[in-house]
């Protein structure tokens, strides 16, 4: 089974904005953990950074993880974030792609790519 050990990039539209930055796995069997991090750019509005530890599953194709914990980066004042669930397939060009959603019905495309 392919296993995705390691940093990737991220790179989200979610219709009003889009989110930047990377993704790093610890992959155990089937059993994944770790982190996106992202800066988040909302048309109108100061970008700002976010951190969300994860906790999923991956079985060599279907990709799926939830944020357990947020935390904001440089952030001029604090608020309420939505954790969000990350669903995709691990394609042919070594890509996970797929889509996420919150639940406040925010939904958006990634993309994450391996970096070597």
């Amino acid at each position: 089974m392919k296993n995705i050990t390691g940093r990737w990039s991220f790179n989200e539209d979610f219709g009003f904005g889009t989110d930047e930055g990377f993704a790093e796995f610890t992959q155990e069997g089937e059993k994944i953990t770790g982190v996106v991090v992202y800066t988040e750019r909302i048309e109108g509005e100061t970008p700002f950074r976010v951190q969300q530890d994860v906790e999923g599953s991956f079985d060599g194709t279907n990709f799926s993880v939830t944020g357990t914990k947020v935390e904001l980066l440089d952030c001029e004042k604090q608020f309420e974030y939505h954790l969000d669930t990350w669903e995709g397939l691990l394609n042919s060009q070594n890509q996970i792609v797929g889509h996420s959603y919150d639940h406040h019905e925010c939904y958006g495309v990634f993309v994450m790519k391996p970096i070597e």
